[in-house]
């Protein structure tokens, strides 16, 4: 299969890859939103305060969703999803589940892993059948 996918011109693997990736990245912002891992397992609730209730009381990280946050790149070589800059450092303390300040000059605490980012069976079973897609189309 890695021949027929080099077989392809430089342009036409750009355009596949980034369309693969523009799925993921629409994939991925469905899980965001669901408040789910990339396999489908809700992430760990918010922690409740003294009298029981969750605080912000909304769900996490949709800010993350956004385009401008959740950036795509596409090449002939490769594609990928990700975050950058501040954000990324930000996500990776979620997606890992690290110790990091609440705030500046705040209290430092153990986030749990809330896995942001990933590729489901699902999201490979679509990879796979777009590149045997675009392989026997001959493109």
């Amino acid at each position: 299969m890695e021949q027929a996918i080099a077989s392809l011109s430089p342009a036409g693997r750009k355009r596949l890859l980034r369309d693969i990736a523009r799925e993921i990245r629409k994939r991925n912002k469905q899980r965001i939103t669901k408040q789910q891992d990339p396999e489908g397992k809700p992430w760990e609730p918010r922690k409740r305060d003294s009298e029981g209730k969750i605080r912000g009381a909304k769900k996490m990280m949709l800010g993350f969703r956004k385009a401008r946050r959740m950036q795509m790149t596409a090449t002939p070589q490769g594609a990928s999803v990700g975050f950058t800059g501040k954000t990324a450092a930000i996500a990776a303390v979620h997606h890992f589940g690290s110790v990091d300040y609440v705030e500046a000059g705040g209290p430092r605490i153990k986030y749990p892993e809330r896995p942001l980012l990933g590729i489901s069976r699902e999201d490979m079973a679509m990879i796979r059948d777009r590149l045997i897609n675009e392989i026997a189309s001959g493109h």
